[in-house]
C-alpha cells in the first residue's frame, strides 16, 4: 500500500516493490481497478503497458476499462488507451490544484492542516482543524513557560522534568494511544533541551497558527523546501491559548535569545558520531572532555560516567583508525595480485556482460517487429523465450564468475581512496571519519565501539 503518496508518482515504494518482483518474474499478473490505478503520468504508465509488462511476460488487467493485454483487440493498447492515460495525468494535476487552494483558504482562516495536534493540544472531535487543550500536557507546558520566565535555561527546564519524571512528549502520545513514528532510535526517553526550546518558541500556545512554512508539491518534486518567513500565513487567535501572551513573552525576555536561524554545521561536525554507550545519546565536546550530556537518574544510568578527556578519546580513535585502514590496505594489496593471477585463467566478466547485453537487445528488437507486424505475437514470444534461455544461462556464467573474483576483490563498500584518507589522517578530523564510520560509542568503563558504515568490514582482514 503507498498510501499517502500521490498516484502521479512512480518512485512510490509498494510500487517499485512490485516491479522489482516483476524483473525477478514472481508477478506474472497484475490487475487494477483501471489505469489510474496505475499511475497518472500517461508516458510512464505507456512505457510499462507497452514495453515492460509485454517484455516480462506479464498480463495487465484494468477492470473497469475492460482492458487485458492476453485478450486485447488491437496490437497494443493503442490511442484509446493513450488518451485515458492522458485524462487520468490531467485530472491528477487538477485535484492537486485543488487540493492546494483548499488548503489556502484554510491556512488564511487560521484552520490547523497538520497531521497531529502539537504537544499540550488534541485535536476538537468535531472539527479536525480546531485544536482544544489537552489538560494534562498542557500544565506541562505551562510550567515550561513559567520556568523559563523565571530566568531557567532550556537544560535545567528539561532536567527539572526529568528528575520530576514527567513523559516525554513522544512518551505521552504514546501512552495516551497517538503513537507517532520517530526516526531517532535511542535507548532512553528524556526531555532534552532542544524540545524544550521547541516548545517556548512555537506561537501555536498563545492561540497563533503558523501554516506554510514548508514548501512539498509537483513544482519543487515532492521534496520538503523551506519557506522565506515573510511567506508563512499567520493568524491569530485561532484556538484557546495555553499561555497568556504575557507570560509567553516574559519567558522570552528572560531567554534573551537573539536568533532563531537555524546553525549551520561547520565542516568538522561531529553531530551523532560519538555516542553515549548508557543512554545512545550524542556526546558533546566542552571543557577539553568528551561526555554525555543526559541528566538521568544515576541509580538507572551512568551517564554522568561516560566522560573522557578529548585528547586521549581523539588520539585513542585516531590511532585505531589508521592501524585498521592501513591493516585493510595491505590486505587489498595481497588479494589484488593473487586476482591479477587469477583472472586470465577464466572467462572474462566483460564479454559476458556484453553478450547479456546483445541478447536484451534482440528482445527489444523482437518486440519492435511485433508492433510493426514483421512477426506474430506467438513468434514474437518463441524468439525471446529462447533469447532469455540464452541470457539464464549467461547470467548463472557470470554470478559464478563474479563469485570466484569476488572472493579476492575488496569489500565494494570501501575504495582505497577511503582508506588511504583514513590511513593518512595526522589530525583527528570527523567528517573525514565519518566517511567510513557509522559511530563510534564510548562507555563508562572507558571502553570505545567502532560501527562501521560497510557490513563485515573487518571480516576477512
Amino acid at each position: 500500500m503507498d498510501d499517502g503518496v500521490s498516484g502521479a508518482r512512480f518512485d512510490r515504494a509498494a510500487f517499485q516493490e512490485m516491479i522489482e518482483q516483476v524483473r525477478n518474474g514472481e508477478i506474472q499478473v497484475i490487475i487494477t481497478k483501471d489505469y489510474s490505478r496505475l499511475g497518472r503520468d500517461y508516458l510512464e504508465v505507456g512505457k510499462y503497458m507497452e514495453c515492460l509488462f509485454p517484455l516480462l511476460h506479464v498480463r495487465y488487467i484494468a477492470v473497469n476499462e475492460r482492458y487485458d493485454s492476453d485478450n486485447y483487440a488491437g496490437k497494443t493498447g493503442g490511442m484509446e488507451v493513450g488518451i485515458k492515460n492522458i485524462i487520468n495525468m490531467m485530472y491528477s494535476r487538477d485535484a492537486s490544484k485543488k487540493v492546494m487552494a483548499a488548503r489556502k483558504v484554510l491556512t488564511e482562516q487560521g484552520k490547523f492542516i497538520g497531521s497531529f495536534a502539537p504537544y499540550g493540544y488534541v485535536k476538537y472531535l468535531g472539527d479536525k482543524h480546531r485544536l482544544v487543550p489537552d489538560p494534562e500536557a498542557a500544565e506541562v507546558v505551562k510550567r515550561i513557560f513559567t520556568l523559563a520566565a523565571e530566568g531557567k535555561k532550556y537544560k535545567e527546564i528539561a532536567r527539572i522534568l526529568n528528575e520530576a519524571g514527567v513523559e516525554t512528549c513522544l512518551d505521552y502520545q504514546k501512552s495516551h494511544g497517538r503513537e507517532r513514528k520517530h526516526g531517532t532510535e535511542i535507548k532512553v526517553h528524556q526531555w532534552s533541551a532542544t524540545t524544550v526550546m521547541d516548545i517556548l518558541y512555537n506561537e501555536v500556545y498563545i492561540g497563533t497558527i503558523v501554516n506554510n512554512r514548508i514548501e512539498q508539491n509537483q513544482r519543487t518534486g515532492y521534496k520538503s523546501k523551506r519557506r522565506e518567513p515573510e511567506k508563512w500565513t499567520v493568524v491569530e487567535n485561532c484556538h484557546e491559548p495555553i499561555v497568556s501572551r504575557e507570560l509567553y513573552e516574559a519567558a522570552h525576555e528572560k531567554l534573551n535569545r537573539k536568533s532563531q536561524a537555524k546553525k549551520v554545521r561547520s565542516g568538522n561536525s561531529s553531530a551523532r558520531l560519538f555516542l553515549c554507550g548508557c543512554c545512545g545519546h550524542a556526546l558533546i565536546k566542552r571543557h577539553g572532555k568528551y561526555k554525555c550530556p543526559a541528566n538521568l537518574n544515576p541509580t538507572e544510568l551512568n551517564c554522568s560516567e561516560v566522560k573522557m578527556d578529548a585528547e586521549i578519546f581523539e588520539n585513542t580513535v585516531l590511532t585505531y583508525l589508521r592501524v585498521t585502514a592501513e591493516s585493510f590496505l595491505q590486505d587489498l594489496e595481497k588479494k589484488r595480485v593473487i586476482q591479477k593471477e587469477t583472472q586470465g585463467n577464466g572467462p572474462d566478466v566483460k564479454i559476458i556482460s556484453q553478450k547479456i547485453k546483445n541478447l536484451e537487445n534482440r528482445k527489444f528488437q523482437a518486440y519492435d517487429d511485433y508492433t510493426r507486424e514483421k512477426m506474430s505475437r506467438e513468434e514474437m514470444r518463441n524468439l525471446r523465450d529462447r533469447l532469455q534461455e540464452e541470457i539464464n544461462t549467461l547470467n548463472e556464467t557470470l554470478a559464478a564468475r563474479e563469485k570466484e573474483l569476488a572472493a579476492l576483490s575488496p569489500v565494494p563498500d570501501v575504495s582505497e581512496e577511503e582508506l588511504t584518507v583514513i590511513a593518512g589522517l595526522s589530525e583527528f578530523n570527523p567528517e573525514a571519519i565519518r566517511v567510513l564510520v557509522r559511530n563510534i560509542t564510548l562507555f563508562e568503563d572507558g571502553n570505545i565501539e567502532v560501527v562501521w558504515n560497510m557490513d563485515d568490514f573487518l571480516k576477512d582482514a
